[in-house]
C-alpha cells in the first residue's frame, strides 16, 4: 500500500542511534512514494551516523531547530543561520500579521508556538503530521487548539518515556489538547495501551503498531557465522538501571563461579552507568569476559549480534516511575540474527517474543532461573539453533518494516 502524500515528522533527536525504529518508519515510507520532512528540535550528538540516513539522504530532507543552545548568544546565532537558510520558505504574510500591533495580546501567545514550531511559518503545507512522543505531538496540539497549524491529520505515536506509570494522573491535563485534536494514536505494545487507556478510558482510534525492522538491512550480516568457540551473551541498550546491565555483570560472575568459565558478555550501549558498571567488573575481577563496546552504529551491532550465542536483557520495573521497556526493538533484531532471548517478563517484552519458543521469558526478581536458563543454553548448541530458527521466522512475520509500514498506512488512510 502506498499513500504519496506529504507528511511532517516532527521528533525530539535526529538522527538518533538508539531511535533507529523512527529511522526505519521514516525510510518505509519514502519507499512507498510519500514526501517526508522530519523536524527535529536536537541535531544527534552521536558521532555515529546510520547508513540508512546517509543512503536516503535525509539531511536535505531534516530541519532542525535553532533554540536549544547553550546560551542566549548561540540562540540568536542559530536562528539567524536559520531564518536565513530557510528564508524563502517562509510565508512573510503571517510574519508580517504577528508584527501587526492591533492583534498584539493574541499574536504574543502565537509567536510562543511559532518559535516551538517554526516549520509552521513556511509557505509549504503537509497532508499529515505524524508526531513522535506525547510531549512533541502537546506543542502540535496547542498550534491547532491557537488556530495555527490546519494539517488536514495529526497523527501522535507513543513509545513509553512519554507514558511513564507512575505520571498517568500528570499526563490527563497535559494531554487534553492532544485528545482534543489529534486524529489517531499509535503504541507500540499492549503493555503501553493499557496505560495510555488509563490516561483517556474514552480514546478512540488508537493502534498498536509494534518499532519494526528493515530486513534489507540485516540480512548481509546473516552470513556471519556463530562463534562455536565461545558462549558469546549480549546486552544491547542504555547502561540505564530499569534495564539491568549490572545485573546481566552478576549473572555472568555466576555462571563463571559454576566452572562455565568459556564466555563472553559483550555490552553495547552507553549510558549514566557506564563507571558504576567498569567498577564492577574490575571488582568481580570478570575483566576478560566483559567486552564494554560502547556505542556502535547499526552494522557493527549487527555484526556482534549474527556471531553470538545468546541476547540477554535482564531489565525491571524502576521503582520510583515504574518504567520498563515498552517493547524493545533490540530484542526483535537479536531473534532475527537466530539469537535465544532471555528476558525479564517487565513491561511489554512478552509481546516481541514466542515464550518457551524464541526465547525464555522469566519473572525479573527470579535471578536463579536467569542462571539455570543461560546454563542450559550454554550446554545445549542444538537447542540455541532451534529457537535462533523460530525467531528469524516470528519477527520476518510479525515485525518487518513493510508489514509494520501496512498498518501506518492503515492509521493515516483510517483516522479522521
Amino acid at each position: 500500500m502506498s499513500l504519496n502524500r506529504k507528511i511532517l515528522v516532527v521528533v525530539t533527536v535526529f538522527p538518533s542511534v538508539t531511535e533507529t525504529f523512527i529511522l526505519n518508519q521514516i525510510t518505509d515510507l519514502i519507499d512507498r512514494g510519500n514526501d517526508v520532512t522530519v523536524f527535529t528540535y536536537n541535531k544527534s550528538k552521536d558521532t555515529i551516523i546510520h547508513q540508512l540516513f546517509l543512503d536516503y539522504n535525509l539531511e536535505k530532507k531534516t530541519i532542525t531547530h535553532f533554540k536549544n543552545q547553550k546560551s542566549k548568544w548561540l540562540i540568536c546565532k542559530e536562528g539567524f543561520k536559520f531564518f536565513r537558510k530557510f528564508r524563502k520558505d517562509f510565508d512573510f504574510k503571517k510574519i508580517v500579521f504577528l508584527l501587526n500591533p492591533i492583534y498584539f495580546k493574541t499574536n504574543l501567545k502565537k509567536l510562543k508556538i511559532y518559535y516551538d514550531l517554526p516549520v509552521l511559518l513556511f509557505k509549504e503545507s503537509f497532508d499529515i503530521v505524524h508526531c513522535h512522543f506525547g510531549f512533541n505531538g502537546k506543542k502540535v496540539a496547542d498550534a491547532y487548539e491557537m488556530g495555527i497549524c490546519n494539517y488536514p491529520k495529526a497523527i501522535l505515536s507513543f513509545h513509553g518515556s512519554d507514558l511513564t506509570p507512575s505520571k498517568v494522573q500528570i499526563y490527563k491535563d497535559a494531554y487534553k489538547t492532544i485528545f482534543k485534536h489529534f486524529n489517531g494514536y499509535t503504541v507500540n505494545s499492549i503493555y503501553l495501551q493499557d496505560i495510555l487507556l488509563n490516561v483517556n478510558p474514552k480514546l478512540k482510534n488508537y493502534f498498536i503498531i509494534p518499532e519494526g525492522l528493515k530486513k534489507q538491512n540485516l540480512e548481509p550480516h546473516l552470513v556471519t557465522e556463530k562463534d562455536s568457540s565461545t558462549f558469546n551473551i549480549v546486552f544491547c541498550g542504555r547502561l540505564i538501571n530499569w534495564k539491568g546491565p549490572d545485573r546481566a555483570i552478576k549473572m555472568v560472575k555466576q555462571i563463571i563461579d559454576l566452572g562455565y568459565s568459556n564466555l563472553r558478555l559483550h555490552i553495547i550501549g552507553n549510558g549514566e552507568m557506564m563507571d558504576e558498571l567498569l567498577f564492577l567488573v574490575n571488582q568481580l575481577n570478570i575483566s576478560n569476559h566483559v567486552i564494554f563496546h560502547g556505542s556502535l552504529s547499526q552494522d557493527n551491532v549487527f555484526k556482534i549480534m549474527a556471531a553470538s550465542s545468546v541476547f540477554l536483557l535482564p531489565g525491571i520495573a524502576e521503582k520510583e516511575t515504574m518504567r520498563s521497556e515498552a517493547q524493545g526493538l533490540v530484542l526483535q533484531e537479536a531473534q532475527f540474527f537466530k539469537m535465544p532471548v532471555i528476558a525479564s517478563n517487565v513491561g511489554g517484552i512478552k509481546y516481541g517474543i514466542i515464550k518457551d519458543e524464541t526465547s525464555f521469558l522469566i519473572e525479573s526478581e527470579n535471578e536463579d532461573e536467569f542462571i539455570e536458563k543461560l546454563i542450559l543454553l550454554y550446554k545445549n548448541p542444538d537447542l540455541r539453533l532451534k529457537m535462533g530458527e523460530n525467531g528469524h521466522a516470528f519477527v520476518l512475520k510479525e515485525f518487518e518494516s513493510k508489514i509494520i509500514g501496512d498498518k501506518l498506512i492503515f492509521v493515516y488512510q483510517n483516522c479522521s
